[in-house]
């Protein structure tokens, strides 16, 4: 058989028993042995682990009623989440050989959720802007995957999972989303736990995850949300699950400013037929105009995350600095020397731009972006430009990533960006699944995939 598109098809699949957890992870094990020595997306996989754990749920789905979300449902996590017992090195040689004593958070539900381990996907060095790893696009071995989520977002393209766990600061789940041709739900800051994720910026992390179909998308946020009591960032939000439905009740805001004036022809012309087929079902898209400063937040972003790194590694930098890449080094260095009136005042145009994005959204419900400034950048040096995802992650908003098509000039894939109020990733999924309900750029699969 073929592996199931969808992790909702993979779970039907099991529900009705016409599929056993050890039949549905031994097709992502055919599919990581035809596509891994291409892509390169894992850093440490656990295959004979995977099967054992498998093959006891093949015992336990008789014991079941009714089955956890993601029961059996094979995914990988980012290299810079800790696994208890399997190496967590954050790209870096900084942690190399370390073996974390103790899962993070949303490793500890997963493991609740009885769902299956492959393995630990590469990342850049602790999830920042250089040194990429070896992983290449899961379309096209001479492009980027993106990252920092390189080795999350290229395994997905390659259905090498039915999800992964990624983590974004800047860009880094939203723009190797588009670039590998997978869906990616960036959701509110503080909804899904940080715990036992080693920071790149404390006050910008988020945790997500790279899936084939908003569905998809929906039933992971609904088992990793929620407050966690060693995560201040989600105490104080309401735990809400997202519903699986399709609504087109919202009108859409093509957000328009100079900022986005550098997108490339194809991804505006991919996304601007998505929503003509989007209009065409009798939604309503309208122009928004953007506040005044979103390159202003860009800047903000930046000095907030050049200076939370240059905190969090300013001891390791100290003594044993010379086991960074050079360019971390170089951007450790350059945080060090940020004042704290200058942290204070990116903080104050983060609190400004926030009050003033939210008159956008009295105009329409969802505001619409390319993902990206065109499709993955050829070559593997470098991961591409979060430019159009920067001030979204700065202000904490959630935001929903889709495959919309692909460039006629290089065949590779294309994303739009949608953002919502803070806490409303119902109107993503509502408007996600609305749009995947009548298209399929979600369901295409890369030549290495087929």
């Amino acid at each position: 058989m073929t592996s199931p598109d969808t992790l909702t098809a993979a779970r039907a699949l099991l529900e009705s028993r016409s599929i056993s957890p050890s039949e549905l992870l031994q097709e992502y094990v055919r599919n990581i042995e035809a596509a891994e020595p291409q892509v390169k997306a894992w850093k440490v996989l656990r295959l004979d682990e995977a099967r054992e754990q498998a093959r006891a749920l093949d015992r336990k789905i008789s014991t079941l009623q009714q089955l956890p979300l993601l029961f059996g449902i094979p995914y990988g996590a980012k290299d810079i989440i800790c696994t208890q017992g399997i190496p967590t090195e954050a790209g870096s040689r900084v942690l190399q050989g370390h073996i974390p004593d103790e899962d993070a958070t949303v490793i500890k539900i997963l493991k609740g959720q009885d769902a299956v381990l492959l393995g630990k996907t590469t990342t850049t060095e602790f999830a920042n802007l250089g040194n990429p790893p070896p992983t290449t696009n899961a379309w096209n071995a001479g492009h980027t995957p993106g990252g920092s989520s390189s080795g999350s977002a290229a395994a997905m393209g390659a259905r090498m999972a039915l999800f992964t766990l990624g983590t974004q600061t800047a860009g880094s789940i939203s723009r190797p989303a588009a670039f590998n041709g997978v869906t990616a739900l960036k959701a509110t800051f503080g909804r899904i736990s940080k715990t036992g994720v080693y920071p790149c910026g404390r006050s910008l992390d988020h945790v997500g995850a790279f899936t084939h179909s908003v569905e998809d998308s929906a039933l992971v946020f609904n088992a990793l949300s929620g407050p966690d009591p060693t995560d201040e960032a989600t105490r104080y939000l309401p735990y809400q699950p997202l519903s699986i439905r399709s609504h087109k009740d919202y009108t859409l805001g093509i957000l328009e400013d100079a900022y986005f004036a550098a997108a490339d022809q194809a991804g505006v012309a991919a996304m601007m037929q998505a929503l003509d087929h989007l209009r065409a079902s009798g939604v309503r898209v309208v122009p928004v105009k953007a506040p005044r400063g979103l390159a202003e937040s860009a800047r903000a972003q930046h000095v907030t995350m050049q200076a939370e790194v240059a905190s969090y590694h300013a001891e390791t930098f100290k003594t044993r600095g010379e086991l960074f890449d050079p360019s971390l080094q170089a951007f450790i260095a350059e945080g060090l020397k940020i004042s704290a009136d200058q942290y204070l005042q990116a903080q104050s145009v983060r609190n400004d731009y926030r009050m003033a994005f939210a008159q956008a959204f009295t105009e329409a419900d969802i505001l619409v972006t390319p993902t990206a400034l065109g499709t993955a950048p050829a070559g593997i040096g470098a991961t591409g430009s979060p430019v159009f995802n920067l001030p979204f992650t700065n202000l904490g908003l959630p935001t929903l990533t889709l495959p919309v098509g692909f460039s006629p000039e290089n065949a590779l894939p294309l994303g739009m960006q949608l953002i919502a109020p803070h806490l409303q990733e119902q109107r993503l999924i509502d408007m996600g699944c609305f749009y995947q309900a009548s298209t399929d750029w979600h369901l295409q699969r890369p030549p290495v995939a087929r």
